[in-house]
């Protein structure tokens, strides 16, 4: 039962440490020297030296006193007003080889890549430690630590820019473990940038008072054979959107005398904890820490993992499925419930139990920027509702947790309801397989097994759950990993997975925006979502300006230029150009660890709609006045309105942009006539434009994310086009049923939240009926 907390007590959020203690992982101290030098080269010591009479240290960047103190000032034009030159000047020297905390969440980090990606890059730092395989990877005989720093930039742009997929994935690799981690350890950044990790108006919220199952340790006499049973009715693995509207219908519809039990392999955090600092929040609530990588390095992909699933850390965007994407799933898919009457009921009946409200928002900056932006431009854009329970919801911190309560969710929405009419609850149990019987020549769910581990502890009990029906509720990566251990052959299962592939695009305005305030996404520019005339294009949306969040994908040209960027924060948006894909990749089981691997690259027909988004963006962004337009794509230089504060601290942003000659001679051509006239500035934007259509988005350098997984366990309404039915049973079986968006025939093409719990409503209303015969039938309908 969870600890009664009287929440009135407490004036900050209660703290929450790393998920588990983070170890070597096996890194040995040469290999993690190595790595540790990479990462002062991406976010390294500012300095001043004299160099005429002190040695050059290795892993700072000196600059002269001019130098210096140009820096510092063009630091306090973008910083928060009146702090202090000693701020500004600890935020320069601030690095990551004397920060314990950098260490300790890099570690984290490290821990929850796959083991043999790990073991990939252990070799990969061995290698870089030896003279020989300097020279070969780096093209200098000395090891990165013997390198003065300029040369360490120079190796990642040699990497950057090499003709070899791998190597070029070495740079996005180093330059975005060092920009994530000192985003989220950084002691200097707040201070700067006035960032406030806690929303100055927070106070405690009461949560709905959870309790969970616990399992006795194996030393209980109880205990059988050294396996934990317990028997329920129907068993939803998972905790996330579609489970949360499952245990709500099976609660209100089936009855009391339906027993229901909810497995969450992640834990559960009440308001009180929230919003999480930056620091621990990713490896609390996300999947493998927020940082799950494709196989080739080209997608970052992010995913809810905790109690609420994704319903807990998304974005409130209650958009309702397109009236193109119904009729391509009913048509083309054969599946004609999706322009049913019945799917437009559950549509209509999750947004109006969540409270999604559109009437009154007002949009923050960046989202006003979208709408205003597009209206000048003639773009379709509109509001994007909210499920946050007819409030106006303003809190920008809600992807590290809603600690308003506000967002109706599985957590604050239908969990609690569910809860009260009986349905119950276990975390920390991560759900290995399907357990069958095989049936007059049938497999039928009897059930699941897992491992449970109680919050707090490393040790775990082996739990056997039998149930008479089973969903797996677990999310596009996990679902069909489930399926998979279960022993099931279905070739589909894993398969057909979109992602939603986002570019992005940051600006930097003149006045102070303050991004972290107002909700993250409440606008939408819908004019690109069509390009190829069948329902594939982009939307363009604002993201959150949590820094761990939008930060790491900011273009890294060096150091300092990253620093002095990050520096401008107060003043930034950052947007989204977010594609419905066409084509997919696919979910497998990692042979080692257990856990999903992704094997998916941006297509070129798809990123060439993203491409388009991004250009889109940059003429919102000039329509709005921005004075720096930087497309998040490495080694393109931005769009920059005027020259003035505008300084370098080194030349490595020269090298950066050698391979971009077109580019710089437009960007050039810009500075050097924005402040004339408007008619060379906007004839200096279209050349600069051009120039980046050319460059393009090519991965593994440019970074691609994803929020949204789809479609690896599409529903079919034939057994040989997907893995499950119609209702969401299983192809092959009996008693087991799908209910998240990896049912989706094909990716939604919006926020998936709503689409997800409709349907996950009409499934749970199937096995209400499927529960309902099978008792009118009797005990040996199942045999």
């Amino acid at each position: 039962m969870a600890a009664e907390l009287d929440v009135s007590l407490l004036t900050a959020p209660r703290p929450v440490g790393l998920s588990q203690s983070p170890t070597s992982d096996g890194f040995s101290e040469r290999q993690w020297k190595i790595l540790m030098a990479f990462m002062n080269t991406v976010i390294p010591a500012i300095q001043f030296q004299n160099l005429l009479t002190e040695p050059a240290s290795l892993s700072v960047v000196a600059l002269s006193e001019d130098e210096y103190s140009r820096t510092v000032s063009q630091l306090a034009v973008t910083a928060l007003p009146h702090v202090s030159p000693e701020v500004l000047e600890a935020y320069l020297a601030e690095r990551p080889a004397d920060s314990e905390a950098f260490a300790e969440v890099l570690r984290a980090v490290l821990s929850q890549v796959p083991q043999a990606k790990r073991k990939q890059l252990q070799l990969l730092l061995s290698i870089l430690s030896t003279c020989a395989g300097s020279l070969i990877l780096t093209g200098y005989k000395s090891p990165i630590t013997q390198l003065p720093a300029a040369d360490r930039i120079k190796i990642l742009h040699r990497w950057r820019t090499s003709s070899l997929w791998a190597v070029r994935s070495l740079f996005k690799t180093m330059t975005t473990l060092g920009k994530l981690v000192f985003m989220r350890t950084s002691a200097t950044f707040d201070r700067v940038t006035g960032f406030p990790s806690v929303p100055p108006s927070w106070k405690a919220t009461p949560s709905y008072p959870y309790e969970f199952l616990q399992f006795q340790p194996p030393t209980s006499p109880s205990r059988k054979g050294g396996v934990v049973e317990i028997d329920t009715d129907v068993a939803i693995v998972g905790s996330g959107c579609g489970a949360g509207v499952c245990a709500w219908r099976l609660a209100k519809s089936a009855g009391p005398s339906v027993r229901v039990l909810v497995l969450e392999k992640g834990h559960h955090f009440d308001a009180s904890c929230f919003p999480m600092s930056q620091k621990y929040a990713l490896s609390n609530l996300y999947e493998a820490g927020g940082v799950i990588e494709s196989d080739d390095g080209s997608m970052t992909v992010t995913a809810g993992s905790c109690f609420g699933g994704g319903g807990t850390v998304n974005w409130s965007a209650g958009l309702q499925t397109q009236d193109f994407v119904r009729s391509e799933w009913a048509k083309e898919r054969n599946l004609p419930f999706f322009e049913s009457p019945e799917f437009q009921a559950s549509l209509d009946m999750v947004c109006e139990s969540m409270g999604v409200l559109a009437d009154n928002l007002k949009p923050n900056h960046g989202n006003h920027t979208l709408l205003d932006g597009a209206a000048k431009l003639g773009y379709r854009a509109k509001i994007v509702p909210q499920n946050c329970g007819n409030t106006e919801h303003h809190d920008g911190h809600c992807t590290l947790g809603c600690w308003h309560g506000e967002k109706k969710g599985p957590v604050n929405g239908w969990f609690p309801e569910a809860a009260k009419n009986g349905v119950k609850f276990a975390e920390g149990m991560t759900v290995d397989r399907v357990l069958f019987e095989q049936v007059r020549g049938k497999k039928v769910a009897k059930g699941v097994t897992g491992m449970w581990t109680a919050k707090g502890s490393s040790e775990k009990i082996r739990v056997v759950v039998k149930a008479k029906k089973v969903i797996v509720s677990g999310g596009s990566l996990w679902s069909p990993i489930v399926l998979m251990n279960s022993g099931l052959k279905n070739p589909h299962i894993g398969k057909n997975l979109y992602l939603h592939p986002t570019n992005f695009v940051a600006a930097v305005f003149d006045e102070e925006v303050k991004p972290w305030e107002g909700g993250s996404l409440t606008s939408v520019v819908g004019s690109f979502e069509n390009l190829d005339g069948k329902g594939h294009g982009v939307k363009l949306e604002a993201m959150s300006m949590m820094p761990s969040f939008c930060m790491p994908f900011l273009p890294w040209a060096s150091g300092p230029e990253y620093k002095l960027l990050a520096s401008k924060y107060r003043h930034m948006n950052v947007f989204i150009a977010i594609c419905r894909d066409r084509d997919t990749g696919h979910v497998y089981r990692d042979p080692e660890a257990g856990v999903p691997r992704i094997a998916y690259s941006p297509s070129d027909f798809d990123r060439a709609h993203n491409l388009a988004g991004m250009v889109s963006l940059a003429k919102i962004l000039r329509a709005q006045g921005a004075r720096e337009i930087h497309p998040c794509v490495p080694g393109f230089p931005p769009f920059i309105r005027s020259i003035i504060n505008r300084t370098h601290s080194d030349d490595a942003v020269d090298a950066a942009n050698a391979d971009a000659d077109k580019a710089a001679a437009a960007t050039s051509t810009a500075h050097e006539t924005a402040d004339d006239d408007t008619e060379s500035d906007d004839a200096a934007f279209a050349a600069w434009l051009r120039a980046f259509e050319e460059f393009g988005n090519k991965p593994p350098v440019t970074p691609f994310a994803s929020a949204h997984q789809m479609g690896s366990c599409r529903m079919s309404a034939r057994e040989r086009d997907g893995v499950v039915d119609p209702r969401g049973r299983v192809w092959g079986t009996q008693g087991l049923y799908v209910a998240d968006a990896s049912v989706f025939p094909s990716a939604s093409g919006v926020n998936p939240m709503v689409t997800v719990m409709a349907v996950a409503d009409w499934i749970a209303r199937g096995v209400c009926e499927d529960l309902a015969a099978d008792a009118a039938a009797g005990p040996s309908s199942r045999l």
